[in-house]
């Protein structure tokens, strides 16, 4: 499969032709482009967070077990001396940092449901929800950021496939042709969970019927294909008719 790298950067490219598209036509602010472009290259990463060697797992227990130790501290500020509060935070960190890693690592398989298309919804879905809860950002924002994610999933899944098949090796195409875009895993009780996951995310998060509409309509291709080549000049140099 792809490297971490080649991920990154894949996803980084469809991610800021995306992000172009919608700001040349005049649909998204240069705020909102870069929301969209850095959730591009998180989903980009974001399917081999079950990969025990994960780079991306580590950063995210990493950035979790930050968050979460400020929250419980935050949260006791009135009832413990400051000493308690510095011995809380790091149990906590320490907690989330270790304990639930090393549960989580137990618990996963590579290549399982997080390495899947329903796993893709979710995780889209995830994102707009909490732009939304926690960050209070408007359903439109939230939801461009989540579907940024889906885009930069299905980068990574699409490039794993593609690295399967081994087109410049006489070795022919690899065992792993096939497990990137799938709809389930072998375990049946993960793949319900991912499902009821997605319904449930799904549920909890208003505003995407609206922007999907906005994003097919007719006036928004009208409002892109003006937009999509410049016409008779190429960065103000005429070129040749070649009719």
């Amino acid at each position: 499969m792809a490297g971490f790298d080649i991920h990154l950067a894949v996803a980084a490219v469809f991610g800021g032709v995306g992000v172009t598209t919608l700001m040349g036509a005049g649909m998204i602010d240069p705020q909102t482009g870069l929301i969209g472009f850095v959730a591009a290259m998180i989903g980009g990463v974001m399917p081999d967070v079950d990969a025990d060697d994960s780079i991306f797992l580590d950063l995210s227990f990493t950035l979790f077990a930050l968050l979460g130790s400020f929250f419980v501290m935050f949260s006791q500020l009135a009832r413990y001396s400051i000493a308690e509060l510095i011995v809380l935070w790091l149990v906590t960190f320490l907690f989330i940092k270790l304990a639930l890693f090393e549960l989580f690592v137990r618990f996963t398989v590579h290549r399982g449901i997080f390495h899947s298309l329903p796993a893709g919804l979710f995780f889209a879905g995830l994102t707009a929800d909490l732009l939304i809860r926690l960050f209070h950002q408007p359903d439109r924002v939230a939801w461009l950021a989540g579907l940024f994610v889906l885009l930069g999933y299905l980068v990574h899944l699409l490039l794993d496939e593609l690295y399967s098949l081994n087109l410049l090796s006489a070795e022919g195409v690899a065992d792993s042709f096939g497990t990137a875009f799938k709809l389930r895993a072998p375990d049946g009780w993960a793949t319900a969970t991912m499902y009821l996951s997605v319904l449930l995310v799904y549920y909890d998060t208003p505003g995407l019927g609206l922007l999907l509409r906005e994003l097919f309509s007719p006036i928004t291709w009208h409002a892109i294909s003006p937009r999509l080549l410049p016409t008779g000049e190429w960065f103000g140099i005429s070129l040749p008719n070649l009719h």
